[in-house]
């Protein structure tokens, strides 16, 4: 089979929705924020930090590239990983292309303790900006977009129900 690759905003639920979908559809989920950092053996924080966010997103298309050439994954995105259009098109090539869709409060009440580099890096009003800009990039790569605010085992099985698995 071929892969379900999920994204969206950070604390849209891409990996807990993964693992769910994953496992409801017989599929090995990888989180590709987690594979970088395995592969590259850094943090993502620190790979931002040392090196700079360009250093980070062409390390995010290697690891898009790769993990194209790949079948049978329930691929969860990084927030930024599709707004790259090479990413984008190598990710839709491997799979569906499914956009978690949640309000920004959602997505906020779930990240706003989080350790990561954009978060820590803005306020609320400036994270409510980034989420604002991206959602029409998120919509115009979406082949299916779900309501990711509704509790993670509906949310895979409305994805799983759309792409006709059950």
């Amino acid at each position: 089979m071929k892969n379900i690759v999920l994204f969206g905003f950070m604390g849209c639920g891409k990996t807990t929705v993964g693992a769910k979908l994953a496992q409801k559809a017989g599929l090995l989920p990888l989180d590709t924020d987690l594979y970088l950092e395995e592969k590259y053996g850094r943090r993502i924080g620190e790979i931002f930090a040392l090196d700079g966010e360009a250093a980070f997103r062409r390390m995010e298309q290697a690891v898009c590239a790769e993990l194209a050439e790949r079948d049978g994954l329930v691929l969860c995105c990084g927030g930024g990983t599709v707004l790259a259009e090479e990413n984008a098109r190598l990710l839709s090539q491997s799979g569906r292309m499914v956009f978690l869709s949640a309000p920004f409060a959602v997505c906020y009440k779930r990240i706003q303790t989080s350790d990561r580099p954009l978060v820590r890096q803005n306020t609320r009003e400036g994270l409510h900006k980034i989420f604002s800009s991206r959602q029409p990039v998120y919509l115009s790569r979406a082949e299916l977009t779900v309501n990711a605010a509704a509790p993670p085992e509906q949310v895979a099985d409305a994805i799983l129900a759309a792409i006709g698995q059950i």
